[in-house]
């Protein structure tokens, strides 16, 4: 196969195209002087004498000119249009170096050519067509003097005319060959004043306006000639209006050559609007140098920026990892967490810690202020509040001591709101504390709702501050809302708040049917579509008891000394294996072997080997299908502890968690009875096969839970051990 050498992109303006602009610019220019013209000739007939040639022959003399204009052109720019084909190569090559101050005095003096040649030939035009008109205005006293100076006063304001608007009108068009000729080589010193093509422009729209007047003063100064009062007002309007569009052409000219630099400044000193590609204004004057130490400026600014986003990116992806998943179950509880962000990184944070097989605790907070500030607060906070929930005590007491850190190492430069909340999952209770936090809702499964109203002083403001706590039990489909000030204080665009009336009537519409994360990410959706992103972080935390199954241990049927030597025994690291294995679907069955055979080593008289085989694969194919998703590169864990009456088996995966929904409805089991398709057993084999399952989260990722009691097999036929 060839390689073909890629096609290089034509530059913006290459040469032909140059010679098109230019010529376009010197045809319009030409016909619009024999437009301005004919127009004088139809006011006066004085204006007749200019150019006693048919309009056929005046065009072609216009269009001959411009043709002579764009040959001259051409052969002036040589330089420009070789620096151009071969490129400018580097800086420290002297022939290139040389070509390039050749182009750009080429192209720096090209537009005063334009406007001394146009003056000189109208000069030449006047005195070939008029000379002998003028000698013998020289030699005879009574020849008509004063009709042959109105005569050339009009033609020499009409090539001063045509000058300046070839003038402005070049320079324009060359500008972004000049830009592009950047950086300026060390040895061009072809810098000029902005004075300069000022004060040329405005001296000879006066003189052109200053020679009309002279010519509209001796057209109706002329004796024996009566001049209607209408058609002077008319002639005096056309020539003010000629004056003022030339006037105003060149000043917008100048104008336009600044505003792209002030809207550029602007854009720097706003955040945005900071492209690189746009040319700046004309150089080799003041207005050069500025806008070449506003591109210096620009890179720079530029170059800064992106490295702020980047650092901004590698924040944001730091604080993402700090929050916990966005969707987790523990246990019976559902918990549905949405944290966004106003800017790149914000101040609103939330958090769910487990302490243990039947405690976890969850927290919400705000930092007072927004962007990288807020950022590094609510990082630090959410850190130590894990280190201080670990460390065990109520809410309250967790709160206090945070509260006495904040306060000593920030002092008064800002402040946290949190409110944290403990549920234990063997009585459905949660204990309560917030600081200086918004009031949290309890929704219930029937639609009624309440809001929780315990709140003290924020953390930071008093370092000996208490905090108050509450007390509060939670109902199978009850939901326990948290949120952040954000949603409260969004506004539509009516103007209108959403505030606490707002999250209440969303509240009521609350379906106790429908999957909790499609509820709060309907409501967020609706939010933004209605008020937009906000002036604030939005955060919302809703904990959700779905109320299948609730304590670990305490449906076990055992006595209290029991219970505590299970525990013992699930926690002693000597009686423990740990197995694991990719998210490949058939590597279970060699674990489930393995801990078969462990079974069997432990309990010989205890005729469970089968089942608790088939109930950990099972729990494993789970793990594998809905909590990895099937990830090859996601690993599943069997941690198995076998003590004297109570065997444990939590298998962990690395996703977000899943919520298993078994159901016992009579119709529903003999639909899975009477149907071929396999799935949902998987849950009905595990509910028969355990004596109890149960599904959780800690430090290492989420888990099923299941627990086998140790039976003889005279026990499990129903004779007494």
């Amino acid at each position: 196969m060839e390689l073909t050498a890629k096609r290089p992109k034509p530059a913006a303006y290459h040469n032909g195209m140059l010679l098109n602009r230019l010529f376009a610019v010197y045809l319009v220019t030409m016909l619009a002087g024999v437009v301005i013209l004919q127009a004088e000739s139809l006011l006066a007939s004085h204006f007749e004498n200019m150019f006693p040639f048919p309009l056929v022959i005046v065009s072609l003399g216009a269009l001959i000119l411009a043709f002579a204009l764009l040959i001259a052109s051409a052969i002036r720019l040589r330089p420009v249009f070789g620096v151009l084909r071969i490129g400018l190569g580097r800086e420290d090559e002297p022939s290139k170096e040389s070509q390039t101050n050749t182009a750009l005095f080429r192209l720096y003096r090209l537009p005063y050519e334009l406007l001394g040649g146009i003056f000189l030939f109208g000069l030449l035009f006047s005195l070939t067509f008029h000379g002998y008109d003028i000698v013998r205005n020289l030699l005879d006293e009574n020849a008509d003097g004063l009709r042959l100076l109105g005569t050339v006063a009009g033609e020499q304001s009409l090539f001063i005319f045509i000058a300046i608007v070839l003038f402005t009108s070049v320079r324009r068009i060359l500008r972004p060959v000049l830009m592009r000729l950047q950086p300026l080589p060390s040895g061009f010193d072809g810098r000029a004043s902005v004075a300069q093509p000022l004060v040329i422009t405005y001296t000879c729209t006066f003189i052109v306006t200053i020679l009309s007047l002279l010519q509209l003063a001796i057209v109706t100064a002329r004796p024996h000639q009566a001049m209607d009062p209408y058609k002077f007002g008319i002639i005096a309007l056309f020539y003010f209006i000629m004056g003022l569009s030339l006037f105003s052409y060149v000043t917008m000219q100048f104008r336009q050559e600044l505003r792209g630099l002030v809207r550029g400044i602007r854009g720097l000193v706003g955040g945005y609007g900071l492209p690189l590609h746009e040319a700046g204004p004309i150089l080799h004057d003041e207005a050069g140098e500025l806008a070449i130490a506003y591109r210096e400026l620009q890179t720079r600014i530029n170059r800064e920026y992106e490295s702020l986003e980047r650092e901004l990116k590698l924040a944001y992806n730091v604080q993402q990892k700090l929050l916990p998943p966005g969707d987790l179950t523990i246990g019976a509880y559902r918990i549905t967490a949405r944290c966004q962000s106003y800017r790149e990184v914000g101040g609103d944070f939330f958090d769910v810690v487990s302490l243990g097989p039947s405690r976890f605790a969850i927290m919400i907070g705000d930092v007072s202020g927004k962007g990288l500030p807020a950022a590094l607060l609510m990082s630090a906070q959410l850190l130590v509040f894990r280190s201080e929930i670990r460390r065990n005590g109520s809410p309250s007491e967790v709160l206090a001591r945070m509260n006495r850190q904040l306060c000593e190492a920030m002092g008064e430069e800002g402040s946290v709101t949190i409110g944290v909340g403990v549920i234990d999952l063997t009585n459905n209770q949660v204990q309560y504390a917030s600081a200086g936090h918004l009031s949290p809702y309890v929704v219930a499964k029937d639609g009624r709702f309440k809001a929780v109203d315990c709140s003290s002083l924020p953390i930071g403001i008093d370092p000996e501050a208490s905090y108050d706590e509450i007390s509060l039990q939670l109902e199978d489909g009850d939901r326990f809302l948290l949120y952040t000030d954000g949603l409260i204080e969004a506004v539509n665009r009516q103007g209108d708040m959403y505030s606490f009336d707002g999250l209440e009537a969303e509240i009521a519409t609350w379906e106790p049917a429908a999957d909790l994360a499609d509820v709060v990410d309907d409501w967020l959706a609706r939010m933004d579509k209605e008020s937009g992103p906000g002036q604030d972080d939005r955060t919302v935390v809703v904990l959700e008891l779905a109320g299948e199954y609730r304590s670990v241990l305490a449906k076990l049927n055992l006595v209290s000394g029991e219970q505590g030597a299970a525990a013992s025994a699930f926690d002693n690291p000597f009686m423990s294996r740990e197995w694991s294995l990719r998210s490949k679907l058939g590597d279970e069955r060699l674990i489930a072997l393995k801990l078969g055979d462990w079974i069997a080593e432990r309990w010989p008289e205890c005729d469970i080997r089968e089942d608790v085989q088939t109930a950990v694969c099972e729990a494993m194919i789970n793990a594998i299908e809905h909590g990895n998703k099937l990830q090859p590169n996601k690993y599943v864990t069997l941690i198995a502890q076998i003590g004297g009456m109570l065997a444990v088996c939590r298998v962990y995966d690395e996703g977000g968690g899943y919520f298993p929904r078994l159901s016992r409805d009579e119709d529903e089991m003999r639909k899975k009875l009477e149907s071929e398709d396999p799935r949902g057993w998987g849950l009905v084999m595990i509910d028969t096969l355990a004596d109890y399952w149960t599904t959780g989260r800690d430090e290492r990722g989420f888990y099923t839970e299941l627990y086998f009691m140790r039976k003889s097999t005279e026990a499990a036929e129903g004779q007494p051990i």
